[in-house]
């Protein structure tokens, strides 16, 4: 997919520094907005031990000042789905106009929730301030059945676009990403505030 707008790609190999550099700028010149407001991230597990390699080369080359996503067993590019191989997939978004704040939350935030202004407090976002919420969340190891209650209480009836990770059933291990960080627990939130709106559309199938 390529606009004005969003671009975005695969990369169908493994872990190769020089040439994931070269298809990041490759990646940012296909956008031809003048900058990056927001980049998405999804990477099979055979990425995990280069996780934290594949985000810093992906905001330096592709110039992302802020970058989330998490693991997935399988992978969209524009209308093809990719299941059961390794690979990557990155989007570009220019949001002439967005307010974006990311921050990541946990089970222990989770359990600490006392009512809707908890939420309030812990992201500095009130339901005013925003125009609802990109979520990426570990399956494993949060309550996201309690996260979820607890957050719309906080912000409902905003929107909330994103899903649950996925990654090695065997070892129940996913990750979640933000900016350089790769967390194996809890989730990232990014808000969407300004001009921006989130419009949802449902789609079989997860992250």
């Amino acid at each position: 997919m390529h606009n004005e707008f969003a671009v975005t790609a695969h990369w169908k190999r493994g872990f190769e520094e020089a040439g994931l550099q070269s298809w990041a700028e490759q990646l940012r010149d296909g956008l031809r907005a003048p900058r990056v407001s927001l980049g998405l991230v999804f990477m099979t597990p055979a990425f995990f031990s280069q996780a934290s390699q594949v985000l810093e080369i992906l905001r330096v080359h592709s110039q992302i000042p802020l970058l989330v996503g998490c693991s997935s067993a399988g992978l969209i590019a524009g209308g093809q789905e990719i299941e059961d191989r390794a690979g990557l997939v990155v989007g570009l978004f220019a949001l002439p106009g967005a307010e974006l704040k990311a921050f990541h939350f946990t089970q222990a935030q989770v359990e600490e929730f006392n009512g809707p202004g908890y939420w309030h407090l812990e992201t500095g976002i009130s339901p005013e301030q925003t125009n609802g919420w990109l979520i990426f969340a570990d399956p494993f190891h949060l309550d996201a059945e309690s996260w979820l209650r607890g957050w719309n209480e906080a912000y409902a009836p905003l929107p909330m676009l994103g899903g649950l990770a996925s990654g090695d059933y065997s070892e129940q291990i996913t990750q979640v990403y933000l900016n350089g960080d790769v967390f194996e627990a809890g989730g990232v939130a990014v808000s969407v505030g300004g001009d921006i709106k989130l419009v949802s559309v449902i789609s079989q199938g997860c992250t």
